[in-house]
């Protein structure tokens, strides 16, 4: 459901609000539509804008991250990650931690290796992407 579309339907009572949003609603006109919608056009979509499925983002495999101990580095896992419709996307990490020297910056959605840690390997780090 698009921004204008959902800000559409906050006029309306909570419960067409409710059926519309999870789908519940199906082809039926929502309290305040008197008129079906035109063909080819949903009843959640406003006139002039076509009806959308945002798909959510897309992993690709990221390889074993490994840093050289001593030699201060960084790994962008931005690229591993796509979004069809070219939204921006944030990358959050789980809470597990990170062996020594290292460090996750979720604004370059980068880890960063210091060159100072000594030798170390984690496991069960997840990297969740979220539109916004």
């Amino acid at each position: 459901m698009t921004r204008r579309t959902f800000l559409r339907n906050v006029t309306v009572t909570a419960a067409a609000l409710l059926a519309s949003g999870c789908g519940g609603a199906g082809g039926a006109t929502l309290a305040g539509d008197n008129a079906p919608a035109p063909p080819g056009q949903s009843p959640n979509t406003p006139p002039g804008e076509t009806p959308s499925s945002n798909r959510p983002p897309v992993w690709s495999v990221i390889p074993t991250i490994t840093f050289t101990q001593g030699i201060a580095a960084s790994f962008s896992v931005a690229a591993f990650v796509t979004d069809e419709e070219n939204d921006a996307l944030s990358i959050a990490k789980n809470a597990n931690p990170l062996p020594a020297g290292v460090t996750y910056d979720a604004a370059t959605k980068s880890f960063i290796y210091d060159g100072i840690g000594g030798v170390g390997s984690t496991g069960g780090h997840v990297l969740t992407a979220t539109e916004g």
